[in-house]
């Protein structure tokens, strides 16, 4: 993968919507716009609702990745924004692999394209594209996100706006947390896979610290998943176990029903949880609540007398997106069912 560029971004005028503007992209390339695109392709999986959410709209959106709908599908967006789903996936297949064809058919003003597939952004400027990189995944590059997209469009002042509701809600949580030693962090894995080996992620990029947490499988290695025996599974003797949006086939009652692993804590206890499905596109705008959510579970008594997290859930989407969300909803993207049988997971959640 390509390394990280830092994003700086250098309007040319307070009316972006009408002037020229320039910004370096995620591959570390200035590129010039003589005004907002009208026709926005966006290849990257997370770049069409990372944009809705700046410009509110589709209607500059010519086409995008299967993937992108793919991953839209039973998670969250299909269900809340449902006129992503109507957008052209034929401008790329599976593994990036673009439809240049297709693409230049569409008579796009700009292309949003990955920055780690060599060769992918050459092949769009070798036919006459104008083109931006579009790194991943830390944090740094999932702001850089919003703010490209803010310039892009002529609304970086709405792009500042979703980069504070992330700022104000981590400030949040380091002010809660501060005067807990690491130490004393609740033990927590995140964990995707079981059977005869098990899959953990041992170094996303979230950050557990914001939450009181610590990830025991995380190390020096700075590969995302870890793969153990029961053995380790069992000497680590997680409190809280989670499991990750994408890993959509498992749930808390596997764990439960584990004879292998009844030993752990966080099973005894029925700490298992399935994580809300806002998480399941890690590069969206208000995955920021996947740490409010963590801290929730692991520390439930700490925020019994804040505002409940159902409602928190609600007024950011609302911010980020402009859709209300409706009960049901609430309980389809925060996995209700699934953590039914967990430990006072409605409770803790309002």
């Amino acid at each position: 993968m390509a390394l990280a560029v830092p994003l700086s971004l250098a309007l040319l005028s307070a009316s972006a919507a009408l002037a020229q503007t320039s910004f370096v992209d995620q591959a570390g390339r200035t590129v010039t716009l003589d005004a907002p695109p009208k026709k926005l392709i966006t290849l990257p999986s997370a770049a069409p609702v990372v944009y809705f959410a700046v410009d509110g709209t589709t209607e500059h959106i010519a086409g995008t990745a299967s993937a992108s709908l793919n991953t839209f599908k039973g998670g969250l967006y299909d269900e809340t924004i449902p006129e992503l789903m109507q957008l052209d996936a034929t401008m790329a297949g599976p593994g990036f692999a673009t439809n240049v064809e297709a693409v230049l058919a569409a008579g796009p003003d700009l292309v949003f394209e990955v920055v780690h597939k060599e060769g992918q952004i050459k092949q769009l400027e070798d036919v006459g594209l104008k083109v931006a990189g579009w790194n991943c995944c830390t944090e740094e590059q999932r702001r850089g996100y919003i703010t490209m997209s803010g310039a892009i469009a002529g609304k970086p002042e709405r792009a500042a706006m979703l980069l504070k509701l992330q700022d104000d809600s981590n400030a949040a949580l380091v002010e809660h947390f501060k005067a807990v030693e690491p130490a004393n962090y609740v033990k927590m894995l995140e964990v995707d896979k079981i059977g005869e080996q098990i899959q953990v992620v041992a170094n996303s990029s979230q950050n557990y610290a914001l939450s009181g947490v610590q990830n025991l499988a995380a190390d020096d290695t700075g590969e995302w998943w870890r793969t153990i025996d029961a053995e380790q599974f069992l000497v680590w003797n997680p409190e809280v176990i989670i499991i990750p949006a994408w890993a959509t086939d498992l749930t808390p009652e596997a764990f439960y029903n584990d004879p292998l692993l009844g030993g752990v804590d966080a099973i005894k206890n029925h700490r298992v949880y399935k994580v809300p499905k806002f998480n399941r596109s890690p590069d969206a705008p208000e995955v920021h609540l996947t740490a409010q959510w963590l801290a929730r579970i692991t520390h439930p008594t700490d925020f019994a007398a804040e505002t409940a997290f159902r409602d928190t859930l609600k007024t950011t989407f609302k911010e980020i997106y402009g859709k209300d969300l409706t009960e049901p909803l609430l309980d389809k993207i925060l996995e209700v069912e699934a953590n039914s049988t967990s430990t006072d997971y409605a409770k803790i959640l309002g």
